[in-house]
């Protein structure tokens, strides 16, 4: 009787464990559907909006681009704007946050120090300054914007991104401060050295000025361009702290973490960034008409940094890509004119020492003697945790960054100097956004240009064509006037207390690089080195290597007449030059490696094709990649920081191993003096261990597209283990660091070194034979909202560089938005 009462409740309880456990997750179902069914994933039908002037109608084209018809600029920005928070939410909220440095409210004690340098660089206190001195039309543009972005957000409800509740948090207010902030990101992103400069420094503690040279070599064929022994000067002023401690290389460890989380959160995401693009004339194109092509590389980022539209308005009728956060588009074309973007990559940012006087840590060393620095308090708010304060310092130059970047304030004897950044972007007189707005609205590529007389940072190489056949290059922003072989050249910091280094004015626009319908029949860029026809003065001494330029050059030089599938073919190309000088040592090494007869068969024809269905790129990528590092590892934590972060060594390695007996071959570990053979062998059997140990002892099984990813990663959660699973876009993908269809090289990851996480960020064709036949493809979807199938619709499509069409005459829609004035 006993036993059957206990079983009796033995089986009440597991009946009620089983009703509870099946009322919870009936609840979570009706919780989840509920929310499911009220996210507005897809926006359609009426909405009454307060704001609006008169009717907008937006209709979604079948590939999801809307097309936004308005009966002024106004509201067709401010449907724009309500279209990007709509869509995009979450990533504009990120991204404001990151431009005034409010990261840590929301995410927490980790952002801090993202936070601090952001405010230290003052990019929202700029950009407020900024726009108090933009022209009527473009505020009340801006503002049309950003009403429609909050009207968007408002309009979300409850049922908001799923970021926001992982967070608890909501939309914030959104102001036209706001874009001309994130305006000011990319030009952070894109517009300068400053870390070279930093870079230099650091190996000038411990290296000759030559050798930092032989490290970080000057543009190929050329001399470098100051010839200051900026070692010696370093040494002479005791820039460097006495001793380095442990505590120290700690700090700087730690910098570094940070420094990468910066990284993550911007657009780009790394130095050495860039983009393609070219035009050609109709004298080398099948139809007779010109084509332009562009593929900006940005940080792959889910969702994508782009958002494709189409608007059409009196006065603004465009169609192209858009950045959320921006009432512009950047990348496109108007009924007339299209053109493209590169980054110039130019020196407008120079580091200056400050030298603080002995009596007083207020005053630092000017010309004339000593200057007070100008301070404000700054107060970041973190979840969870007090407030943290601090005091921002200025020079003359510019923020002191070593009190908010650690990893310049160890490089430097921190007692007795600071770092101060001078950086155009920042100058009361940049008025980059109202250009933008200009540029949409020009009908013919003298317009264009002369829209681009006041574009400021980041300056930009701009290609274009018209519907009357012109073809055109020009390069628009503002950077210092600098002369070949004067002072440092902004390579280096300078003493800031001393004139010479002072900047005194910018380069006209009219001695930028241009030039119109050249004799060839093409134009192209992709970060090399541009000069001006006239001006020997390179615009930085850091250009990229020319590889990709060179091989745009090749291909187009190929084939007499080109059409919309040989340009996509250029930009799917994936050989790569900055492999082809490296090829003879490849193949001449002599292994006794178990595995090296196998790997010898699959790279025997292997001439620098970084084709994804092939084990040959992976073997020799990660023979390169060691014997990069048993050549450049030795300079320790600065290699470190460096390595596939930022830079990957291929020139300084391509020129020492020019030398059979370089003496960064000999290896330092050993008592033997190795020659650069031998050390090639020893990279070689090194990488053969490292693939078998990941994949496996079957070199057929290497496939480059196995081994490097395309990584989109989400902002913040690609951090966070499962939820990168779901935010985050994975994909085979070919190429490399050198090649035309560019796959960067993550080297300084152990544990995935051939992974990329910056590739072209969008490819974009226009056919002035037709431009409703232009198209374009990008890595993820239209959709920020991750349960949507637009969120990541477009990957598989991106990494086969496949493309859709860019019309702005489709002949069906699959929805339509009608947005009424209240």
């Amino acid at each position: 009787m006993i036993q059957s009462y206990q079983r009796s409740r033995a089986q009440s309880f597991w009946r009620i464990t089983l009703f509870s456990a099946l009322a919870l997750i009936t609840v979570l179902v009706i919780i989840v559907a509920t929310y499911l069914l009220s996210a507005h994933t897809e926006l359609s039908g009426k909405r009454v909006i307060q704001g609006l002037n008169e009717a907008v109608s937006i209709q979604f084209d079948t590939n999801e681009i809307p097309h936004i018809k308005a009966k002024n600029p106004s509201d067709a920005l401010f449907a724009l704007g309500y279209l990007h928070a709509s869509e995009r939410s979450w990533q504009m909220e990120i991204n404001r946050r990151l431009a005034a440095g409010r990261l840590s409210e929301i995410l927490g004690e980790e952002t801090v120090k993202i936070d601090r340098f952001m405010r230290t660089l003052g990019i929202k206190r700029a950009a407020e300054n900024q726009l108090e001195r933009y022209p009527i039309e473009a505020k009340r543009l801006l503002q049309a914007y950003a009403d429609g972005v909050n009207a968007g957000n408002t309009n979300l409800g409850w049922a908001l991104p799923l970021e926001y509740f992982l967070t608890r948090s909501k939309p914030g207010y959104f102001s036209a401060a706001d874009s001309v902030a994130w305006m000011l990101v990319m030009a952070l992103d894109l517009g300068g050295n400053w870390q070279k400069e930093l870079q230099r420094l650091g190996l000038a503690q411990y290296l000759t000025t030559a050798q930092v040279w032989e490290v970080m070599p000057p543009y190929p064929d050329t001399k470098p361009v100051s010839n200051v022994d900026f070692s010696k000067l370093y040494q002479d002023l005791q820039v460097y702290p006495a001793t380095k401690t442990a505590q120290t290389n700690a700090a700087t460890v730690t910098q570094d973490k940070a420094n990468l989380q910066l990284s993550h959160f911007l657009p780009g995401g790394k130095d050495g960034i860039g983009s393609n693009n070219w035009v050609i004339s109709g004298n080398k194109t099948a139809s007779g008409k010109p084509l332009l092509a562009n593929d900006p590389h940005l940080g792959l980022s889910a969702p994508s940094a782009w958002y494709f539209v189409h608007i059409d308005a009196p006065k603004l009728q465009v169609i192209g890509a858009t950045m959320p956060g921006i009432p512009a588009v950047i990348i496109g074309r108007t009924k007339q004119i299209a053109w493209g973007f590169t980054n110039t990559n130019p020196d407008v940012q120079d580091l200056y020492l400050e030298q603080f006087d002995l009596k007083s840590s207020g005053l630092y060393r000017g010309p004339d003697g000593p200057l007070p620095f100008r301070v404000r308090e700054e107060i970041i708010d973190i979840k969870g945790e007090n407030s943290f304060r601090f005091i921002v310092k200025e020079s003359r130059h510019g923020p002191i960054i070593s009190d908010a970047y650690e990893l310049a304030k160890n490089t430097i004897d921190a007692k007795r100097y600071a770092l101060a950044l001078r950086w155009t972007a920042l100058d009361l007189e940049n008025q980059s956004l109202a250009t933008l707005l200009d540029m949409n609205r020009a009908e013919s590529i003298d317009e264009l240009k002369n829209s681009l007389r006041h574009f400021y940072a980041p300056m930009q190489n701009i290609v274009m064509a018209d519907t009357l056949g012109n073809i055109a290059l020009q390069v628009a922003g503002v950077a210092p006037k600098r002369t070949l072989y004067q002072g440092l050249y902004g390579i280096a910091p300078v003493p800031g207390w001393d004139r010479q280094y002072d900047w005194t004015s910018y380069i006209p626009f009219d001695q930028l690089p241009a030039i119109t319908n050249p004799t060839e029949g093409w134009l192209a860029s992709a970060n090399q080195q541009i000069l001006a026809d006239y001006n020997s003065n390179p615009l930085t001494a850091d250009w990229e290597l020319p590889f990709r330029y060179d091989r745009i050059k090749q291909l187009l030089e190929a084939q007499n007449k080109h059409d919309l599938n040989s340009m996509r073919a250029i930009q799917g190309d994936t050989l790569s030059l900055g492999a082809t000088p490296l090829l003879e040592l490849f193949k001449s090494v002599q292994s006794t490696h178990p595995l090296s007869n196998s790997a010898k068969q699959i790279t025997n024809t292997f001439a620098g094709d970084m084709v994804a269905n092939s084990a040959a790129p992976t073997i020799f990528n990660a023979w390169v990649d060691q014997l990069t590092r048993l050549l450049f590892s030795r300079l320790g934590d600065l290699f470190k920081q460096e390595y596939g972060k930022r830079r990957q060594f291929r020139e300084a390695l391509i020129l020492q191993l020019a030398n059979p007996n370089s003496p960064w071959c000999d290896q330092p570990s050993s008592t033997t003096v190795e020659n650069c053979a031998e050390t090639a062998k020893l990279a070689y059997d090194l990488a053969l261990d490292q693939l078998s140990s990941a994949y496996g002892p079957d070199p057929q099984k290497w496939l480059w597209g196995q081994a490097h990813l395309a990584v989109a990663e989400h902002r913040p959660f690609s951090k966070v283990p499962l939820l990168n699973k779901i935010f985050n876009l994975v994909n085979p993908f070919p190429g490399d660091s050198f090649s035309v269809n560019v796959g960067r090289l993550e080297l300084g990851k152990s544990a995935s070194p051939f992974n990329t996480k910056q590739a072209a960020s969008m490819r974009i064709i226009f056919d002035f034979a037709n431009l409703d036949q232009s198209t374009f493809i990008y890595p993820t979807g239209q959709s920020g909202w991750v349960q949507s199938s637009r969120y990541r619709n477009l990957n598989a499509l991106w990494a086969n560089n496949e493309a859709l069409p860019l019309t702005s005459k489709p002949t069906s829609y699959s929805r339509q938005l009608d947005l009424a004035p209240k």
